[in-house]
């Protein structure tokens, strides 16, 4: 059997890193001949906060070429999400007989979708899904949400969250090496929900904190929306709230390893935010880092609250136990290694691509 994961993005995006990459590495260790096939490495697409620039011309000129290089393959082809990639896949499902895994962990459809009969949605690319999920032999789901959504459409769905690869993200040596205490909210910034969020933890950081240099906030990451974040950080004038620019995967568990709490605020209760699969939530939690995120979506499954991490459902509460987190040291470290143990019981990029091993197998 040969498997080829498809994904439009590179290797620098959390999902690709993890779903496909990730995977194929656990796949080929179990003897399954693996290769990722990302539209932005194998044939020169835009990817990232780079994507928004390309044409529609220049995004069917990419599926054409996709659709050639893949056409001799006998394989099996694992669509990472549903975008304007999904067209080669689906072109060689029906017409060169290929056989055909969707793989979901995200929303990219609209949050607002009307239903004609209750049936028929108003937007196109729920419309893929749905054609999509039901034309493959079986389909995956990174979160409880898209299980449930995606057996509307194939009676065949496997759940497998996203995962962290714990060998790679593991508690190091930087404890007490820094001054201080570090709240860090680490991601991508390619939805306006981001900033948002980010408004919303700076507000409640600000109220708990003061001027000193002994707590401090940091946000890092990248995206379509980042100069709206820098603006959200200069408005603020705030010596304890900074911003960090993109960190290279390579260098993210170094970087963990230096922070003392990671937080995971969501204040949107949306499709989007139930079905995503919290990559930045198991990273935290493998370099034993306590957590705080929204009960909302998929983190409510993942932490037990007060036992591996902490929940919280309003602002008031976000702050309060925020306020917690940044006063009891001890509760920090023990909170932290029961995140990894859960990690590792769970999470771990070797377990999840075992799941995976074995679904392809029942082929």
């Amino acid at each position: 059997m040969k498997v080829i994961f498809i994904s439009r993005e590179n290797i620098d995006m959390p999902a690709v890193r993890v779903r496909c990459f990730g995977f194929a590495r656990f796949l080929e260790k179990a003897g399954i001949d693996t290769q990722v096939f990302s539209f932005a490495q194998s044939v020169g697409a835009k990817s990232g906060k780079e994507e928004a620039k390309m044409n529609f011309f220049e995004k069917l000129k990419y599926n054409f070429e996709a659709y050639l290089r893949l056409a001799p393959e006998d394989a099996v082809l694992i669509l990472q999400r549903c975008n304007y990639h999904s067209l080669a896949p689906l072109l060689l499902k029906f017409f060169k007989k290929k056989k055909l895994v969707l793989d979901l962990d995200d929303w990219e459809a609209r949050e607002n979708t009307q239903y004609y009969f209750n049936k028929l949605p108003n937007s196109k690319a729920e419309i893929a899904m749905q054609l999509i999920a039901k034309s493959s032999i079986f389909c995956i789901g990174a979160s409880k949400f898209l299980v449930d959504y995606l057996a509307n459409y194939n009676r065949k769905v496997v759940y497998i969250s996203t995962a962290v690869d714990t060998d790679f993200f593991k508690p190091g040596n930087n404890i007490g090496k820094h001054n201080g205490i570090t709240v860090s909210w680490l991601g991508t910034i390619y939805r306006k929900d981001n900033i948002e969020n980010i408004n919303f933890l700076m507000e409640c950081f600000e109220e708990i904190s003061d001027s000193s240099n002994d707590v401090s906030l940091e946000i890092a990451g990248d995206g379509l929306y980042v100069q709206d974040v820098l603006d959200l950080v200069t408005r603020k004038k705030k010596r304890n709230i900074r911003f960090k620019s993109w960190i290279t995967p390579d260098e993210v568990p170094a970087y963990l390893d230096g922070i003392d709490i990671g937080v995971m605020p969501l204040i949107q209760d949306t499709k989007f935010n139930k079905a995503k699969s919290p990559t930045r939530l198991f990273e935290y939690m493998a370099m034993g880092k306590p957590v705080l995120a929204s009960r909302i979506g998929e983190a409510s499954l993942i932490i037990n609250d007060s036992e591996n991490g902490f929940l919280a459902g309003s602002k008031k509460e976000f702050k309060d136990k925020l306020k917690i987190l940044i006063k009891e040291k001890k509760l920090r470290h023990d909170l932290g290694v029961c995140g990894r143990n859960t990690v590792l019981e769970n999470y771990s990029l070797e377990k999840n691509a075992n799941k995976l091993v074995e679904a392809l197998k029942m082929l």
